[in-house]
């Protein structure tokens, strides 16, 4: 019947409504569908409103952004109001637009999505952007922006970042007395949101697998060199290359992650290149808590940019849920590698194989050369997806890496037979990928001419290993002096040694042998990880006589 009404009637009436509503909530709500209805009323009526919703919001003490009034505000009212002819003064518009941009973000950062004192159906916003967009377009406009225009165009990240690079430059060309940094300062922190909050979704939702990324220290090898380079070409290009880190992910369907996150690192640095610039923007942060909302991509900027003790600032910081301390120890062991903390890192490393998440997602073997990649560059981060395979898979490759510069350093070792051994047990895990280390372990103790290690017969079932210690033990072989697979109890561990010696020693070796194949098919993952826990200080021995240079 409303419809059928005459545009006249239909105005009074709902106004006539609204004033007569007691309930401060469907007062707003019949104001705003005036408005809607008939846009020419803002001027009139959107000033009226939007002091209602502010007072009624103060006055209801809600301890969150998230609440019905500031959901009318932003999303339903300040589109229409900062459009019209409606003059606002700069101030009123610079708290206008704090309030949406808190509001925004915090709705964005929110699991449920839900709205205090709204239906569920009510607080489904289908694209909190668009709202915050036309805030900022329209407040621009009203307060003589030019940077503004651009939230108007559909979202480009490389077209908005070109813009906001010429403001700044423009911005720098007059002297700092004159200088204004609102524009800058509102058009650059909208966008650096998004571009965080991007980042942020896929490296906690893992781009549709629901499963969380964590950024850790992985591990490079030199690329061949190309010889049609000249050498001083070469030198400055290896200099430029090696200065920022190299970001990989664990597959290419989640490749935006690392665009996202070099374009908000790039837009926090440009916040912070301009010590006024800066200060603005931490007053912006401090008002609206942003920082709470950074933490997680504070704790990864500080981690690309080597500023570990702000890193574990925040990282003592953190919440302790089983997901939290997992990441937790992930970046601690990638921290205090960096630092040449050995001891520490594999301790942490060793805490996270010992409180593996369950596997709840569908099995996804991982692929080891993710983790290893030729580049020029001095470092390698990587984005680790938190499930349990790819963690292990981590965690071995980490203390493997520290193994190799133990067993392979041209210093005298101590306790090599151990290192070696430890890193046989742990090349079965990615079986076949490390088929070339196992050569050059294998030719160390050729050369060596003997080899120890007490653990084999708990640990060693990989049956491409086992025949190469079978065929050390032969005259072809080299007829090496194994003690490998005696029990503890026997004797001083008699070893398969001088051609024709012994040949008691050498059908039990054939036969402790045979028992190992038959283990073969013994689930890997299991008896890596009972490795890694039970074997825990005799790994550590193994790692901490090593120099403390990073070697990732």
């Amino acid at each position: 019947m409303f419809g059928y009404l005459s545009q006249e009637v239909q105005h009074k009436l709902l106004l006539m409504t609204a004033d007569r509503s007691e309930d401060t909530m469907d007062h707003c709500r019949l104001l705003l569908l005036l408005l809607q209805r008939f846009p020419q009323s803002v001027s009139v009526h959107g000033p009226k409103l939007l002091e209602t919703l502010m007072t009624a919001e103060k006055h209801s003490h809600y301890q969150n952004s998230v609440n019905c009034y500031r959901k009318l505000l932003v999303c339903d009212l300040l589109p229409l109001l900062v459009s019209s002819s409606v003059s606002l003064p700069p101030k009123q518009l610079f708290r206008l637009l704090n309030k949406a941009i808190e509001f925004s973000l915090n709705y964005l950062l929110s699991p449920s999505k839900l709205i205090q004192d709204l239906p569920e159906l009510e607080s489904k916003i289908e694209d909190p952007w668009v709202h915050l967009f036309l805030v900022v377009q329209g407040s621009g406009k009203k307060l003589g922006w030019d940077l503004s225009t651009m939230f108007a165009v559909p979202w480009n990240k490389e077209m908005y970042w070109q813009k906001i690079l010429h403001t700044k430059k423009n911005l720098l060309l007059v002297s700092e007395e004159q200088r204004n940094y609102k524009e800058l300062l509102y058009c650059c922190t909208v966008f650096f949101l998004r571009c965080f909050h991007e980042y942020t979704s896929s490296v906690e939702a893992g781009n549709g697998s629901e499963v969380p990324l964590v950024m850790v220290e992985a591990f490079t090898t030199k690329p061949p060199q190309t010889l049609t380079e000249s050498k001083s070409k070469r030198r400055k290009v290896e200099v430029e290359d090696s200065a920022v880190p190299l970001l990989t992910v664990a597959s290419l369907s989640s490749s935006a992650i690392v665009g996202n996150f070099q374009m908000a690192v790039a837009c926090w640095d440009l916040l912070h290149s301009v010590t006024n610039l800066e200060k603005e923007f931490s007053k912006l942060c401090q008002h609206m808590r942003l920082d709470l909302c950074l933490k997680y991509f504070l704790l990864d900027i500080t981690l690309y940019k080597e500023v570990f003790d702000e890193a574990l600032f925040i990282l003592q910081s953190l919440k302790t849920s089983p997901t939290e301390e997992l990441r937790k120890n992930l970046q601690l062991a990638s921290i205090y590698y960096r630092k040449g903390e050995k001891a520490s890192s594999i301790d942490h490393i060793l805490q996270v194989v010992a409180n593996l998440p369950s596997q709840t997602s569908p099995t996804i073997n991982p692929q080891s050369n993710a983790l290893v990649q030729a580049t020029k560059k001095e470092r390698h981060l990587h984005y680790l997806p938190l499930t349990r395979s790819h963690v292990l898979q981590y965690c071995v490759k980490f203390i493997l890496t520290g193994l190799k510069k133990h067993i392979f350093s041209k210093q005298p070792c101590p306790d090599l037979d151990q290192a070696v051994g430890h890193a046989m047990t742990l090349i079965q895990y990615d079986w076949p990928a490390e088929e070339s280390l196992a050569v050059k372990l294998l030719e160390r103790i050729r050369r060596n001419r003997s080899f120890s290690y007490k653990l084999f017969r708990s640990y060693i079932v990989n049956v491409d290993l086992l025949e190469e210690f079978m065929y050390f033990s032969t005259d072809q072989g080299g007829c090496l002096a194994l003690d490998i697979v005696s029990s503890s109890h026997h004797t001083s561990q008699r070893r398969i040694s001088t051609r024709g010696a012994d040949k008691g020693v050498k059908d039990d070796f054939k036969q402790a042998m045979k028992r190992q194949v038959a283990r073969s098919n013994e689930p890997i993952e299991n008896l890596i990880i009972k490795f890694l826990v039970t074997e825990k200080h005799s790994i550590l021995q193994s790692l901490v006589q090593v120099t403390t240079t990073p070697i990732l």
